[in-house]
């Protein structure tokens, strides 16, 4: 089984980079057989992540939402999962910040008297902390992805190899317990992986109705993250099947955190 879902997640890598492709260079690539590579095909597109085409297949090219939309589904839940994972950053760490909305939120809740510096490719989470009084901001240079409004490439990930952080906190599209984090655009995700591998704890911070689902590209394992944070639109088998795995799951309480947050306590 492990074999098979490595297999097919080097399907859509290679059509990720190279579009569309026929079979038979797919099996070319891997060294399997055409056969294979169409049962993979259709398994790969019943679960909505290509779609075929005569001979072979093309990438899915899903419309992920702009920044500005995004920032429009910001609600208290967000807001509860950021200032539990500011909770866990310590006085002078150094910690990364992924892009997305979520960890823009982890920007705007840390407190003015946490001293501790923050590298992000996140440019809205940068622009936030840039009047913080106690926070040094580093922005990774890259490419910059529109849609998202952070900067992917290979010189972002060249960058996050050479550093070592604290804490790390990354967003994903989804998160399974078997196949792990994930998510749908190809740039992002290995600025993800990069983000995970430097860090000492790595924190997925996403919503509840992400979990248990899988998108086509992957960038960490269970064993590879220590925390989830999350709402209580998790399913409970769900968060069961990840702290079986190791993975200490915490359920930010939205109500009593987010009202304590704004008392300033």
């Amino acid at each position: 089984m492990k074999l098979a879902e490595s297999r097919r997640q080097k399907i859509l890598d290679l059509l990720s980079r190279h579009g569309e492709l026929q079979a038979s260079a797919l099996a070319d690539k891997l060294s399997i057989s055409e056969d294979t590579v169409r049962r993979d095909l259709i398994r790969l597109e019943s679960t909505g992540m290509l779609t075929r085409v005569r001979g072979g297949a093309i990438p899915r090219s899903p419309v992920p939402l702009y920044h500005q939309d995004r920032l429009g589904r910001t609600g208290e839940s967000k807001q509860a999962i950021a200032i539990m994972a500011v909770s866990l950053i310590r006085m002078d760490d150094v910690v990364a910040l992924d892009g997305g909305t979520t960890t823009l939120a982890i920007a705007e809740a840390i407190p003015a008297r946490l001293r501790c510096t923050v590298v992000t490719n996140n440019l809205p989470a940068a622009l936030a902390l840039a009047i913080h009084p106690a926070v040094e901001v580093i922005v990774l240079g890259g490419k910059l992805f529109k849609p998202a409004m952070d900067m992917v490439g290979h010189k972002v990930c060249e960058e996050l190899r050479a550093m070592a952080f604290d804490i790390s906190f990354v967003g994903a599209t989804s998160a399974n317990s078997a196949t792990g984090l994930s998510s749908i655009d190809y740039d992002e995700v290995q600025v993800k992986r990069a983000l995970v591998a430097s860090a000492e704890r790595s924190v997925c911070v996403v919503s509840g109705e992400k979990l248990g689902k899988h998108s086509p590209f992957s960038y960490a394992s269970a064993n590879e993250i220590n925390d989830i944070i999350t709402d209580s639109d998790a399913p409970p088998d769900v968060i069961e099947q990840f702290r079986d795995r190791g993975v200490n799951v915490m359920l930010a309480d939205t109500a009593p955190l987010v009202k304590e947050f704004r008392n300033g306590r």
